[in-house]
C-alpha cells in the first residue's frame, strides 16, 4: 500500500532536471492554448505525489498517486517510459479522481522480472492484475499510453468487471503478424532478448545529463526537451561519485515485443471491450504496419459494443500527452464527465 521509499528518493532527487524539477515551491509551466477550456497553466510538482510500493509476490511495482477522490483512475506509461509520463495530464483531472501512475516492471523504479522471463504486453497485464487486486482497487478508469494502452486492451478485454472506463493514447492497435511469420519473428526477438541480458550482466553505460537528454529525444522521436526531462527524473539516477548518470529500466525491455496475435485477433479484443472508451490519436502518431483504412476497420470494431465511444485527433507526435497536454487533459475530463453520464444512464453515446 502507499507508502514513502525514501532512501530511493533521495537517489533519484539527486537528479536535477531543469524547470520541472524546480517547480516544487510554487512554479508553473505555460502551455498552449487549447480548443476546450481548461486553465493557462498546469502544475507540476513532485511534492504534490505521494510513493507507492505494491508486492505483488514475485516482486514489487512502485508508482506514485495523487488526490482523494472516489473516483479512480490508473495510468499506464509506454515503451521504455515510467509513471512520471502523465505529470502535465494528471494536476488537470477532476478534483474526485484519485490517480495511481504505475511503473511496468523492468521500468523506473519497479523490480525486473526474474532471470528468463520474457517481456511483452501479456506478463505486464498479469503484473497489473496482481497489482490491482492486492492494492484494492476493484473498479477503475484505465488510462494508457502507447505499450501502456496496448496492456489496456488485453486488460480491460480480459478483466472487464474491473475497467469502469479506457483511454487510450496513440495506440489503435501494435504491430501484428500472421502465423507464418510467427517463426522468424520469435527468432528476432529471442536473439534480442539474449543480447540485451548479455548486456545487462555487464556495468551500465554511464552519461553525462545533457547528454542523456538528447538522446532520450532522438530515440523517441516524439518528446520535447521538457518531456525528456520529466521521465528521466525517475527514469535514471546518479552514480555512485556523482559524476553520471545511469538508466534504471531493464536492458531486456528494449527487446521489442513481437506482433504476438494476428490482425483478426486484434479486432476481437477491440469488439469485446463495452466499456466508455476514448482514443486519442496523434496526427503524427505511429501506425506500425498498418495503413489508415485498416486502422478504421478496428476504430469500428472498437466502436461496435463500446458503451460510449469517443475517437479525437490531437496535432504532435506520439507522446501528445506530454508535449500538448493542455488540449489532452482537456479531452480526458470531458470524456470523464460524459462516460459517467453515459454509465449512470446505460445509453450508448459515439462522440
Amino acid at each position: 500500500m502507499p507508502g514513502p521509499l525514501a532512501a530511493q528518493e533521495k537517489r533519484h532527487d539527486d537528479l536535477i532536471t531543469d524547470s520541472y524539477e524546480n517547480c516544487k515551491e510554487d512554479k508553473t509551466f505555460d502551455v498552449p492554448a487549447s480548443p476546450v477550456k481548461r486553465p493557462r497553466s498546469i502544475k507540476s510538482c513532485a511534492w504534490e505525489w505521494e510513493e507507492v510500493e505494491i508486492d505483488i509476490g514475485w516482486g514489487t511495482l512502485r508508482g506514485k498517486a495523487r488526490g482523494s477522490g472516489s473516483r479512480l483512475v490508473l495510468g499506464l506509461h509506454g515503451w521504455l517510459d515510467n509513471a512520471n509520463t502523465f505529470d502535465l495530464v494528471a494536476p488537470s483531472l477532476p478534483e474526485d479522481t484519485r490517480f495511481l501512475s504505475l511503473d511496468l516492471p523492468g521500468h523506473g523504479r519497479s523490480d525486473h522480472f526474474s532471470p528468463g522471463f520474457i517481456y511483452d504486453p501479456r506478463g505486464y497485464a498479469g503484473a497489473v492484475k496482481k497489482a490491482m487486486t492486492a492494492y484494492g482497487w476493484e473498479r477503475f478508469v484505465l488510462l494508457g499510453h502507447s505499450m501502456g494502452a496496448v496492456v489496456g486492451i488485453l486488460y480491460a478485454a480480459a478483466f472487464p468487471e474491473d475497467v469502469e472506463a479506457f483511454i487510450s493514447v496513440d495506440i489503435i492497435k501494435p504491430w501484428s503478424s500472421q502465423p507464418d511469420k510467427y517463426a522468424s519473428l520469435f527468432k528476432k526477438y529471442f536473439d534480442q532478448y539474449f543480447d540485451n541480458e548479455n548486456k545487462a550482466s555487464k556495468p551500465p553505460l554511464i552519461y553525462e545529463e545533457e547528454e542523456l537528454v538528447t538522446k532520450t529525444i532522438e530515440g523517441s522521436k516524439s518528446l520535447d526537451e521538457r518531456g525528456a526531462r520529466i521521465l528521466l527524473q525517475r527514469g535514471a539516477r546518479k552514480t555512485e561519485d556523482g559524476k553520471g548518470l545511469v538508466l534504471l529500466r531493464d536492458l531486456r525491455v528494449k527487446a521489442f515485443f513481437i506482433g504476438f496475435m494476428t490482425y483478426e485477433g486484434w479486432l476481437e479484443l477491440a469488439r469485446s471491450i463495452e466499456c466508455p472508451l476514448l482514443i486519442l490519436k496523434a496526427t503524427e502518431g505511429h501506425y506500425y504496419n498498418e495503413t489508415q483504412e485498416t486502422y478504421n476497420v478496428v476504430l469500428a470494431a472498437f466502436q461496435e459494443n463500446s458503451r460510449h465511444f469517443s475517437y479525437k485527433e490531437v496535432e504532435g507526435k506520439h507522446h501528445i500527452h506530454l508535449t500538448n497536454s493542455e488540449i489532452v487533459s482537456g479531452y480526458i475530463n470531458n470524456f470523464l464527465r460524459e462516460s459517467n453520464v453515459a454509465l449512470l444512464n446505460g445509453a450508448s453515446i459515439v462522440a
